[in-house]
């Protein structure tokens, strides 16, 4: 209902997306502002990021040089954990650097193996050491280091196979097969789907494996949030998260970070009354006090308590006015 709902809202909606995006607390990548006034490459966004991430992100996103120097910030790091497990898949949560996740997929009919948006390898390479197995492939939902950096170093290991977006393969290192919009690829036995989903970056993808109920959607789609506008607009991204309305509620969000919390705060003081919200916010605090992770999450959970999913509600619109109202005022 929701989707059918939301699927033909004028681009209008997209407004209280923008001031959402527009306010450095709420966006994702919820880290200090240490700008000082001053113009770095990568734009305004770029500028939310702390001084030794704009550096290194302002280097080739490739740079193996580059990798290695995050891969010394990595203070959320454990050992991979079962995400879930159904089935048809198992999903091992695999955290790195400081705030990312990747995804290990143990396909189960075939035994084939795929991890989602490497960080960084070695990560990776453990998890898959403790079920002793080998890489089949690699997914990348797009370009940026925190995403890519383990690539070449798994497929010069294990000889894997590098999936990625179509509309940016010329940024994806070591990519063998380019997928766009509507086309669909095979972890053994399981299909997965593919959605263009631009904002975050111009070439962005979201995976999606309808029989696993599990979707990989990177940095378009958050627990409570999106993703930061660094090569698109509010627009576009609204038109990306209008695609994935009609995915079942019961489907999992592996998304690419652990941002919930800070995202949970904002959502919880722009939308006070939302009774599911708050209860999932005294949930993700107390998993973060505990020092557990909060996703993934399920999509019907999102529907209801991510604002980024929800600009065409009237409570959330009716906030939006006064909040612009106070501005002009």
């Amino acid at each position: 209902m929701f989707g059918r709902a939301c699927r033909n809202l004028p681009l209008q909606a997209a407004r209280p997306l923008q001031q959402f995006l527009n306010r450095s607390s709420l966006v994702n990548c919820c880290r200090p502002l240490h700008t000082r006034g001053r113009q770095v490459s990568g734009g305004p966004a770029f500028l939310c990021r702390p001084p030794f991430e704009r550096q290194a992100f302002a280097r080739n996103h490739h740079s193996r040089r580059h990798v290695q120097y995050s891969r010394s910030l990595a203070t959320h790091a454990a050992s991979a954990s079962v995400a879930f497990a159904n089935d048809h898949l198992e999903v091992l949560r695999v955290p790195c650097l400081t705030d990312n996740y990747s995804w290990v997929l143990l396909e189960r009919a075939s035994g084939k193996t795929a991890v989602v948006d490497p960080a960084e390898a070695q990560p990776v390479i453990a998890a898959l050491d403790t079920r002793g197995v080998k890489l089949d492939a690699i997914l990348n939902t797009h370009h940026h280091w925190d995403h890519v950096g383990g690539n070449e170093e798994l497929k010069a290991k294990y000889g894997a196979e590098i999936v990625g977006p179509k509309a940016d393969e010329a940024r994806i290192p070591g990519i063998d097969v380019a997928l766009a919009e509507g086309q669909t690829w095979k972890l053994g036995a399981l299909e997965m789907h593919v959605f263009d989903t631009p904002g975050h970056t111009r070439g962005h993808i979201t995976l999606w494996f309808p029989e696993a109920e599990v979707m990989f959607p990177g940095d378009t789609l958050f627990a409570l949030g999106c993703g930061r506008l660094f090569e698109g607009t509010a627009p576009q991204m609204w038109q990306s998260l209008q695609k994935l309305l009609h995915i079942p509620p019961a489907t999992r969000v592996c998304c690419g970070h652990e941002y919930t919390q800070s995202n949970a705060k904002f959502a919880a003081h722009f939308d006070p009354d939302n009774k599911a919200l708050q209860a999932r916010k005294a949930s993700i605090d107390s998993l973060r006090k505990q020092g557990l992770p909060t996703v993934p999450s399920t999509f019907g959970e999102e529907v209801q308590t991510n604002p980024f999913l929800r600009p065409h509600d009237a409570v959330l619109r009716k906030r939006h006015a006064i909040r612009a109202a106070k501005d002009s005022f």
